[in-house]
């Protein structure tokens, strides 16, 4: 029944000419990668006066797909019509049909919503609703309601065409995946780490996930982790880097030789952001994404934080910082992350029983250099 998907997008609308041109293209370029990597058919993916128009039979299906695209909004599934009022009354009232069949009502309650964005058709969008409620009304068992209504029948005109739905599918929003550039996102198979990296994602930024390596277990854990958030990803290129820490045995057993086991969180998660250092600099990466929560665990208060980030010299981004753990939870079941993340892992041998909760850089600074003999800030991975 529908012929076009109306795909509408929010902040890319406030960006000056050249640059919104430049965003609308990436977001086509997704949402093209979206439907090929699905199987959907289409003919014709185009912008349009702060619309994103994908011609194809299957809208309904593409809609599912495209809710997942940064950048998107709303959609609507639509039937393309040409601008006479006559069509549009007849389109109106075949698709309140289909929807009043699908909801089972008898009476349902109704309102028509008109927007002109190009404004050669003759009829203001007051009485364009208007004709088209009327229509409705004299022709199907319904009830005008403005305010309480079970069934919205949206109209948009432009370029000679009317654009005929009943449904709005709400989007993430946010940006275009390649407009901002690329990070690295340490990625542990908890609950917090994924939802960082999508936050991320959701701001238009490539993301590139980094684990290090725990175990088995954990590993493929963080593979099928990955692999759903890559269902957001369209428009990134980012694939699962495993980095293998050689010397952590080691590391730890010195740790335990000085009587400094409090600080083995804060040395590990240091040495985490080194690693993730040196890989964002290979792939020309321009910061590091943590899953860190302002004071949810002893390694993440301000103090052990500041210790971590001087880890790199590249921006530290902490987009969960401000959130409590409900909040984190809600995004991770939202995604389709929380399952996997509280699926078992391997344990973790090496946590300490006290560890420290108001680290000092000074004194970190001394334990590193007696573990690697040398200067926290001038040691390469």
């Amino acid at each position: 029944m529908f012929n076009v998907l109306l795909i509408r997008y929010g902040e890319i609308g406030t960006k000056s000419r050249q640059t919104r041109r430049w965003f609308e293209n990436l977001l086509m370029n997704n949402i093209r990668e979206a439907l090929v990597s699905e199987g959907i058919e289409f003919k014709k993916v185009e912008a349009k006066h702060g619309r994103v128009l994908v011609r194809t039979n299957k809208a309904g299906e593409a809609a599912e797909v495209l809710t997942r695209v940064f950048g998107i909004v709303s959609l609507s599934p639509a039937m393309e019509v040409d601008a006479e009022m006559e069509k549009i009354n007849r389109t109106a009232l075949k698709l309140f049909r289909k929807k009043k069949r699908e909801l089972g009502l008898e009476k349902p309650r109704f309102r028509v919503t008109a927007r002109r964005i190009t404004k050669e058709f003759p009829l203001k969008s007051p009485e364009v609703q208007a004709k088209v409620g009327g229509y409705i009304f004299e022709n199907e068992e319904s009830e005008v309601n403005l305010h309480e209504y079970d069934i919205e029948v949206g109209v948009e005109l432009m370029e000679g065409k009317a654009y005929v739905f009943v449904d709005k599918v709400k989007g993430w929003g946010g940006l275009p995946i390649g407009t901002q550039g690329k990070v690295v996102a340490l990625l542990s198979g908890g609950i917090d780490s994924p939802v960082a990296a999508f936050l991320m994602m959701k701001r238009g930024v490539e993301v590139i996930p980094v684990h290090i390596y725990m175990g088995e277990k954990t590993l493929e854990k963080v593979r099928r982790i990955w692999n759903q958030l890559k269902k957001y990803g369209y428009g990134g290129k980012g694939e699962l880097v495993v980095v293998k820490s050689q010397n952590r045995e080691e590391m730890l057993r010195k740790v335990k030789e000085l009587k400094k086991e409090k600080y083995t969180c804060v040395l590990c998660k240091f040495m985490m952001v080194k690693h993730a250092d040196r890989i964002a600099k290979e792939f020309g990466a321009k910061g590091i994404v943590m899953g860190d929560s302002l004071g949810q665990v002893a390694s993440q208060t301000l103090e052990n934080m500041y210790i971590v980030s001087q880890a790199s010299d590249l921006p530290i981004y902490r987009p969960l910082i401000g959130l409590d753990k409900e909040e984190i939870t809600e995004i991770a079941k939202k995604i389709g992350t929380f399952e996997l993340s509280t699926l078992p892992e391997d344990e973790i041998p090496f946590i300490p029983k006290h560890p420290v909760i108001r680290g000092s850089w000074e004194e970190f600074k001394k334990i590193y250099k007696a573990v690697f003999g040398e200067d926290p800030k001038k040691r390469e991975c």
